[in-house]
């Protein structure tokens, strides 16, 4: 009884702090769902290392084995530019409090259209597109390592960012779409573990409304790195999953190449 007890008070200390940090919920679970909103301070410490505050990973020695995110528009200039484009350019495609909560298909158009423009926003604040095929040698770690020099910190401010891949650009617009489109955002990452592919991330996106036939939610995978803004099907029992699908996630036969 005595170490169910402690059994409990563990599971319980671990909820509570899940409940107010996304950044220890991310480090645990690997994916932020829908519901579970971002804010500024949220960072990404990546896999492998035990879970720390970002206080304290701000003053570790600059190193290669460690690359933390943050978003934090109230000290990253660069990145309270860029939401705020975003967020002007969202209201001149028609978006606004009534229409983010309609479920119509005139409502739906509007943030797809949202969504594409926030991609395309992200993408070319890091890089722009590149072919599926030219993924590994986008040479991304240079530009990296020049954050962190930048700032003397293992901690990379997102807006300080030229070349990202995947991983930079999902939690990007995980924290972006939380602010712009709250609600239909979903961050995972792969437990790919070893190879080209580690800490490798992407995001699920819903709209509310947008059912198969037999009324159950559509959901699709945002690229965000290729065909930038293509929204690829995640797939239902009577809607088939698109091929990209697994490409993009890096699933299956796809995670090594």
């Amino acid at each position: 009884t005595h170490w169910k007890q402690l059994g409990q008070a563990a599971e319980d200390a671990v909820e509570r702090l899940l409940a107010k940090s996304q950044s220890a919920k991310l480090w645990l679970r690997g994916e932020l769902d829908y519901e579970d909103m971002t804010d500024d301070g949220w960072f990404d410490m990546g896999l492998g290392k035990p879970y720390t505050s970002r206080q304290v990973l701000q003053q570790e020695k600059v190193g290669t084995d460690r690359e933390v995110l943050l978003a934090d528009s109230n000290a990253d200039e660069k990145l309270k530019e860029m939401l705020s484009k975003m967020m002007t350019k969202a209201s001149e495609l028609g978006l606004n409090e009534d229409v983010a909560d309609k479920r119509d298909e005139q409502s739906t158009q509007i943030k797809r259209d949202v969504v594409r423009m926030m991609a395309t926003t992200i993408s070319d604040a890091m890089g722009g597109p590149i072919s599926y095929d030219q993924y590994n040698d986008f040479g991304y770690g240079t530009d990296i390592q020049r954050c962190k020099e930048t700032r003397k910190s293992n901690v990379v401010w997102i807006g300080d960012i030229r070349k990202g891949v995947c991983r930079h650009r999902a939690f990007t617009f995980k924290y972006a779409c939380d602010k712009i489109l709250p609600y239909l955002c979903r961050l995972e990452r792969s437990k790919i573990d070893r190879g080209l592919h580690v800490g490798h991330a992407w995001n699920s996106i819903k709209f509310y409304g947008d059912n198969d036939v037999e009324g159950k939610q559509r959901t699709y995978t945002l690229d965000l790195m290729h065909s930038v803004g293509e929204m690829y099907e995640n797939g239902t029992e009577v809607n088939p999953q698109d091929e990209w699908v697994p490409m993009y996630q890096r699933k299956d036969i796809y995670a090594q190449m």
